[in-house]
């Protein structure tokens, strides 16, 4: 696929073969081609590219979009109050918050003690009371204090019964999460006069079969879209919901219609956290902490999105930790490729954009033009030493991965609405827009119109990261 900027050539650039009227004809199957095809060439939309440009993208009747999330299953609970030690084999009380462990099942403290469920639990208050027995056959053998204080944490691990006339138990089980949002609708409009210049922009795009079609639109047009585009992008990435918990929509536009925006990227990501100058150690433990989680995903895959700033830190802090010594005995100097040339004509290069994770896990980074130039970026205070906007040393951390053979990370379309265009003629048709010498308009020009109902769904929503830069 390619886009070449030309002349209008009548003979060859007619409405058959305009991407403007192709696009009115079959927007869901071309706009995902086009947004692959300018994603390509200059990165300025990456969430669109990932979920639009490569098909994980679902359409669909309504406004309102829900989903099930399983996130990691925590088979803990913390001791609320007990009372005796077991010694001597004698059956002691345990309270949990609720009635999450099973009878006769086996538990094991924080300090490695277990003990079996005797019987059913009974309710106390808003607590449920557990009689338990040590099954260390020692009669000497207590319970380590710490284990039975307030907070302290107990695991279920196996239910084992009587040899004979046992009775079947039951199943602790969790139901994924429902999750319910909304999606929005942006608008992009513009202009032009009846003397508008004669650039086009010629689409090389595939067809079936490994061919290829040449489709051309207005250059100027092709710019706009490339500007829509990124509007877009902003709302996928810094839209916040205009809706309360019920659902409900305060905000009105002019005409009394409720505006209704849906979360970005951002507002979905639960946790968060902040660094001022980052280091090894911190992308150690961050990674790890999310890769920890990700227990049910296939195709396990983090891509850090972030600015030049975020992009030096994370090469300073790699390139600190081995000045340090941290790589150890395994750095050979001998092999070093940062410094290239001899004599008078030496070089720097060798820049880190990858971390190979201890876990075995692999995050790549990714410059994000929008953090260093978007207007979130030139509005952000500036960081002290360099001077960059802040917003270009926000690092995201995005989990791309697999699950249930679904992607994380997914755009949700209004069916018929993924890329409306139409146009307003007024002295002139625009190009590509079959036309006759009827008006709309008595304006000495014509006018173009962009829509797009759409949204980004972060399915896990607790195995990604938006950590923030604070340096003072």
């Amino acid at each position: 696929m390619q886009v070449l900027k030309t002349f209008y050539n009548d003979a060859q650039m007619t409405d058959s073969n305009s991407l403007a009227n192709a696009l009115m004809e079959k927007p869901a199957e071309l706009s995902p081609i086009i947004t692959h095809l300018a994603g390509k060439e200059d990165r300025r939309f990456p969430l669109t590219m990932l979920t639009e440009g490569v098909g994980n993208t679902k359409s669909i009747d309504r406004y309102e979009y829900e989903y099930r999330v399983k996130t990691h299953e925590v088979n803990i609970r913390p001791v609320v109050a007990s009372s005796g030690t077991g010694a001597g084999g004698a059956v002691f009380t345990i309270t949990f918050p609720d009635k999450w462990f099973v009878f006769p099942y086996t538990l094991i403290s924080e300090s490695g003690v277990q003990a079996r469920i005797m019987a059913e639990p009974v309710q106390n208050g808003s607590n449920w009371d557990y009689k338990l027995q040590l099954i260390e056959p020692d009669g000497a053998a207590t319970i380590p204090s710490p284990d039975i204080a307030a907070g302290a944490m107990w695991a279920q691990l196996y239910a084992n019964v009587g040899l004979d006339f046992s009775r079947g138990n039951a199943s602790n089980w969790s139901t994924p999460g429902l999750v319910r949002n909304k999606i929005g609708t942006i608008r992009k409009s513009y202009h032009f006069a009846g003397n508008a210049k004669d650039y086009v922009a010629e689409f090389s795009l595939p067809t079936k079969g490994g061919k290829t079609t040449k489709l051309w639109m207005d250059y100027e047009e092709y710019q706009h879209m490339l500007r829509f585009k990124e509007e877009c992008e902003l709302l996928y990435w810094y839209g916040e919901k205009t809706y309360d918990s019920n659902g409900v929509t305060a905000m009105k536009d002019e005409n009394g219609q409720p505006v209704i925006t849906g979360p970005g990227l951002l507002q979905q990501i639960i946790n968060k956290d902040t660094y001022s100058t980052m280091t090894e150690a911190k992308l150690l433990n961050v990674i790890g902490d999310l890769f920890y989680g990700m227990t049910d995903a296939t195709s396990k895959q983090i891509t850090l999105y972030t600015g030049i700033g975020g992009a030096r830190e994370f090469d300073t802090a790699l390139k600190n930790f081995f000045a340090a010594g941290g790589a150890g005995a395994w750095q050979r100097g001998g092999e070093t490729r940062f410094i290239t040339g001899s004599g008078r004509s030496l070089g720097l290069t060798g820049y880190f954009t990858t971390y190979e994770h201890v876990d075995g896990h692999t995050v790549n980074v990714v410059k994000v033009p929008m953090f260093d130039h978007g207007p979130v970026a030139q509005a952000r205070s500036k960081h002290p030493v360099t001077g960059y906007s802040m917003e270009s040393y926000r690092m995201i951390f995005v989990d791309q991965s697999n699950y249930d053979g679904q992607a994380n990370v997914q755009m949700i379309n209004k069916k018929g609405r993924e890329m409306m265009r139409w146009a307003v003629a007024g002295s002139v048709v625009p190009r590509g827009f079959s036309g006759s010498d009827t008006r709309a308009s008595d304006i000495d020009g014509a006018s173009v119109h962009m829509l797009k109902t759409a949204g980004i769904v972060l399915k896990r929503f607790d195995t990604s990261l938006d950590l923030q830069c604070v340096a003072s």
